[in-house]
């Protein structure tokens, strides 16, 4: 009997850990003119390609949360470069996407216009899927205060929200040269790459201190590894071969910010001041 039940206790914890953390993020706690927000624990970096995108908190009431207005997205605000081109995207975590919304339209926010868009989900940089939607888009502000709900369960009839990406891009076309970003619903996959607010601890292999830290860092490791220093943008700034025991380094040479160091199988964030 304590043999079966400890079998059903462990499935259960099992099951429970199998599944990633759903959550959608509605940037209303995220500061104006940020390229970036936290969710879930999670810090996504805003790319621009084409226009410049960021959160957008001046006009309060123009955005969407999948039930009623809010006042702040994402979008590229007076920015007449052509096609409005952004990506969302972590270093630190993959993640599967459900759906958000968005404002398609011309400068002056004309929703009668006709446009695509194509929707790109990568990892590592390798397109891992890409559709185009052509049809379907809003053209009146009531009910959903002017926003598509871009659904990649049924995404021109396929189901993408099962694959696991680290960026998501979204490219508008045609008369669309304006967009706003909302509601953006996605699924945490923390089973595979632990969370950018997270370090690992379970496996000991890494220690780092100070931190925060003016420079000077102390990083003790259970065996001799390569240790990896990433900006929260995600570039490689110093690579460093580090044996058992501790190990000096110094980042006097980086700017005052956040930055990720990283081995194969730890994921620790640090704070330079």
């Amino acid at each position: 009997m304590k043999s079966t039940t400890f079998f059903t206790i462990c499935s259960l914890l099992i099951s429970i850990f199998s599944f990633g953390q759903t959550s959608t993020e509605q940037f209303e706690t995220e500061s104006h003119g940020s390229a970036s927000f936290t969710d879930n624990g999670v810090i996504f970096n805003i790319i621009s390609h084409v226009g410049t995108f960021d959160i957008q908190a001046n006009y309060p009431a123009t955005g969407w949360n999948g039930m009623t207005t809010d006042n702040r997205y994402i979008d590229n605000s007076n920015d007449q470069s052509f096609p409005p081109s952004f990506s969302i995207r972590t270093t630190s975590n993959l993640f599967k996407v459900n759906r958000f919304w968005v404002y398609l339209s011309a400068l002056n926010l004309d929703l009668n216009v006709t446009g695509t868009l194509t929707i790109t989900g990568k990892l590592n940089g390798v397109t891992k899927f890409t559709q185009t939607k052509m049809t379907g888009f809003v053209t009146s502000i009531t009910p959903t205060n002017g926003y598509t709900l871009i659904d990649l369960t049924n995404l021109n009839g396929q189901n993408y929200s099962n694959i696991v990406i680290d960026e998501l891009q979204i490219t508008a076309n045609g008369g669309f040269r304006y967009m706003g970003f909302d509601a953006f619903t996605w699924v945490k996959d923390s089973n595979i790459v632990l969370g950018t607010a997270e370090t690992a601890t379970a496996s000991k292999e890494m220690g780092i201190y100070p931190n925060p830290t003016h420079g000077p860092l102390s990083i003790k490791t259970g065996k001799a590894v390569e240790v990896h220093i990433y900006s929260q943008e995600g570039k490689l700034l110093k690579s460093i071969q580090t044996q058992k025991g501790i190990n000096e380094v110094n980042i006097s040479e980086f700017p005052k910010g956040m930055y990720y160091i990283k081995t194969p199988s730890e994921s620790t964030k640090i704070i330079k001041n």
